[in-house]
């Protein structure tokens, strides 16, 4: 009997623990948007765009200034973290906004967890599932 490769499939989220320094878990989780998220989707594919757009005008692929590709990885980022829960500062429980994700990925100093967050997001077995028996 042969393997039914149906039983296998892309999720579209996944729950990412963060590691801390030594690669022990916090308790912190982040859901983040998988490759066939619309969220994750619609940013590849106006990424595409801009690269297409700009080798039509100068007949070239251009790579983007290093500085605002560091802007657009925050904005990813953020875009691709929909949620998280077990996050907290010293003033207490931190809520999940955009504009809190922003904050922590564009913190110079929180760069490994952004670092972290950007690894999980390659790591495409992370989004796949297996969803019946063979």
């Amino acid at each position: 009997m042969g393997f039914n490769l149906k039983s296998i499939k892309t999720v579209q989220t996944f729950d990412y623990e963060v590691k801390d320094e030594q690669g022990n878990p916090t308790g912190v989780i982040f859901t983040l948007a998988g490759p066939n998220h619309p969220i994750r989707k619609a940013a590849q594919m106006a990424a595409n765009r801009k690269l297409i757009a700009s080798a039509r005008k100068t007949g070239r692929v251009e790579l983007p200034d290093p500085e605002d590709s560091e802007v657009q990885r925050v904005k990813d980022l953020t875009a691709f973290t929909l949620g998280w829960r077990g996050y907290a500062d010293e003033n207490g429980e931190v809520a999940f906004t955009p504009e809190a994700a922003a904050a922590l990925y564009g913190d110079p100093e929180l760069l490994w967890l952004s670092n972290q967050i950007d690894a999980a997001l390659g790591e495409q077995d992370r989004f796949t599932k297996r969803v019946g028996t063979n």
